[in-house]
């Protein structure tokens, strides 16, 4: 034991000597957890999620994509709210979305038990699945080992966030009840897979993918073949430092994806029905995610990219004939385009990875044909931008994707969503943001968004500075306000705003940031999607060296007239769905949608099919707000709510009792 307490302490020490001041750590609480908390207590919804304690079996098949707007395991499926649903922290992964797995529990904190040593950290297990009898229409039987059960998933390290250290672990258990002469029944666990940590890019180097699958055949029927079949994941974690509280954070994250439990299926059943985008919508400008209108309309085409970059996956074993296109619609206002990309073949991801820009450049990197509108009326607009996939033989075999693209009053290199943070590790260090004017602008404030450390060890003093441009790197200090402290909201993600005042005059290239007066790391926001390190620098030494950290931090430069750019509002059109109940265990499936009345959905033709795992459609009637599913056999089927051009498209598992 002594000899594991050294082996740690000297890897740490390591770590801490042959890291350089510049330091990227993940989140000391999760706000998107806190938030939606928040929220489901205010609804009401949290004390419907203690009927998990005694959560009722379920019957095959079980799967989840984790492809949904909820953050929390779904019930249909799970009975814990430890793991994260998100499409923050995956790389790359089988489609958009995954449950993370972390050092941060169900109330969006750091686990109470946190260390640098190993300690098991999050949880996602199952809800008890009859494994005794398969439900069929109109019979019932008995499961055998003839029936073929597997169980199969696919899970990455790192991630998007903090790689787990090769101490940690993700390990997959399955559980069935045991009889305890003093607790009576228990569930008893066995150790079924487990996999080391490493960081993704060793991931990748070893298997040759970013998110591998794993197969697992239950053949053990005497232990699991009942009422109550149980499979759980968990992983171990270890905190980067427990020495200075600005370090301690979130870490070694996992992302699960594509859980599937069936019968019929061998170690060769590895390919799914289904057509994905496997990252986000991307942002047309070449630099930014946002950018000032006035400063777009003074050079437009030098703002904007040529191309964008498309991740298209086929995750089935056939080739599909596929249509693409893209929509731009205007917030509040009536431009619109759409490009069409026709049609070309999508190859199995195993044969050929992602569709190739060399050989389908139409669909996996779509040329910009048009410009922003360049009316010198308004001071702002936003647009939102839907990219749509689809079989051409089956329209509703597909993914669509939405990104808003923003000409607010400030540049944003970042998304507004940090998935680590970001600061120096010694007193007096800086750092600084470059950003190009195409006309002379006046500074009128600087939004950071800080992260939350624990007792608040960020909440230092430090000073906020303009510098101008000296060869492409920060030269003399132009403005600089001292004394400041990070400031912090409630709400979800909201920056701060340093005002500037008097207001500062810009022309061509300047640089915001700021210097640290202590080592503590004052854990700015940094966005792992977006990645503008050849903008960013810092000074630790007396010169200025480019930042080797792959991202963006959450800062962004307000130009001209002085309002809350945050508080724009913003929506995409399909986005708020309600279906319920799920599981549906009478004869009416209710569907809403909060934004688009059930007049519009029904003008703009849309359709509302059912389909069966095997990919059957098994129902399919124009929209309506109820939904009769009582001759539909007991199991999971897929919900598929689609528009006549596509500008809805939304899928939603959907599991049956009767």
């Amino acid at each position: 034991m002594k000899a594991l307490v050294l082996l740690f302490i000297c890897i740490l020490l390591f770590q801490g000597l042959s890291s350089a001041q510049e330091e990227v750590v993940g989140l000391y609480s999760n706000p998107v957890i806190k938030h939606e908390l928040k929220m489901m207590e205010a609804n009401g919804q949290l004390a419907s999620r203690t009927e998990l304690l005694f959560p009722r079996p379920i019957h095959l098949p079980v799967f989840d994509d984790f492809h949904t707007d909820h953050i929390f395991p779904d019930t249909a499926w799970f009975s814990d709210m430890d793991a994260f649903i998100n499409d923050d922290f995956p790389y790359r992964s089988v489609n958009i979305g995954a449950a993370t797995m972390d050092a941060i529990d169900s109330s969006g904190n750091l686990y109470p038990d946190a260390s640098m040593f190993p300690f098991v950290a999050d949880h996602l297990t199952s809800r008890p699945v009859r494994l005794d009898s398969l439900f069929l229409p109109g019979e019932t039987r008995a499961i055998t080992l003839a029936d073929s059960i597997y169980f199969s998933f696919f899970y990455q390290p790192q991630g998007r966030g903090n790689p787990p250290e090769s101490f940690d672990s993700l390990v997959l258990q399955f559980g069935h009840y045991v009889e305890d002469s003093v607790f009576g029944l228990l569930i008893k666990w066995e150790h079924v897979w487990s996999t080391e940590g490493m960081r993704i890019d060793t991931f990748y180097k070893k298997y040759n993918t970013y998110s591998r699958q794993v197969m697992i055949p239950v053949i053990d029927s005497l232990k699991y073949y009942n009422k109550y079949f149980y499979f759980r994941f968990f992983n171990y974690a270890s905190l980067a430092s427990s020495m200075n509280p600005s370090w301690m954070s979130n870490c070694d994250q996992w992302n699960i994806d594509y859980i599937y439990l069936n019968i019929d299926r061998t170690a060769a059943d590895t390919f799914y029905r289904a057509i994905t985008f496997a990252e986000r919508g991307p942002s047309f400008l070449t630099d930014f995610t946002a950018m000032p209108l006035r400063q777009y309309r003074n050079d437009p085409t030098n703002q904007l990219k040529d191309s964008l970059k498309l991740f298209i996956t086929n995750l089935s074993a056939d080739t599909f004939n596929v249509f693409y296109k893209y929509l731009i619609d205007e917030q509040g206002g009536s431009y619109s385009h759409t490009y069409n990309g026709g049609f070309a073949n999508l190859y199995p991801f195993y044969l050929s990875g992602y569709q190739s820009c060399a050989s389908v450049p139409q669909h996996a990197c779509p040329p910009r044909d048009f410009l922003f509108p360049l009316s010198s009326l308004a001071d702002s607009s936003s647009y939102n931008v839907r990219h749509v996939i689809h079989d051409q033989s089956n329209p509703d075999l597909g993914d669509t994707i939405h990104f808003i693209q923003k000409f607010y009053n400030y540049y944003a290199y970042d998304d507004g969503t940090p998935e680590l943070g970001y600061g120096l590790s010694l007193a007096g260090g800086k750092a600084a943001y470059r950003f190009n004017l195409n006309i002379a602008d006046t500074l009128k404030g600087i939004g950071m968004f800080f992260n939350r450390v624990q007792n608040d060890a960020n909440d230092q003093f430090f000073t906020l500075k303009v510098w101008d441009n000296n060869n492409g790197k920060p030269g003399n200090v132009i403005w600089q306000q001292e004394s400041l402290k990070p400031k912090f909201s409630d709400e979800l993600y909201r920056m701060q705003i340093y005002e500037v005042n008097p207001p500062l005059p810009l022309i061509g290239t300047f640089f915001i940031g700021f210097e640290q007066t202590t080592a503590d790391l004052l854990n700015v926001g940094f966005d792992t999607h977006n990645n503008a390190s050849e903008h960013t620098f810092y000074n630790t030494s007396g010169s200025w060296v480019q930042s080797l950290k792959a991202g963006s931090m959450l800062m962004r430069p307000i130009l001209a007239t002085f309002y809350d750019p945050f508080l724009v509002e913003e929506y995409l059109p399909d986005y708020t769905w309600n279906i319920y109940p799920n599981p549906v265990s009478g004869k009416l499936l209710h569907i809403q949608n909060s934004i688009v009345s059930e007049a519009d959905l029904s003008s703009s033709y849309t359709t509302i099919s059912i389909y069966d795992m095997p990919g059957r459609k098994v129902l399919s009637i124009p929209y309506s707000n109820t939904v009769s599913i009582d001759k539909l056999p007991q199991g999971m089927y897929l919900l598929h709510i689609m528009n006549e051009d596509h500008s809805i498209n939304y899928i939603h598992k959907l599991l049956v009792n009767n």
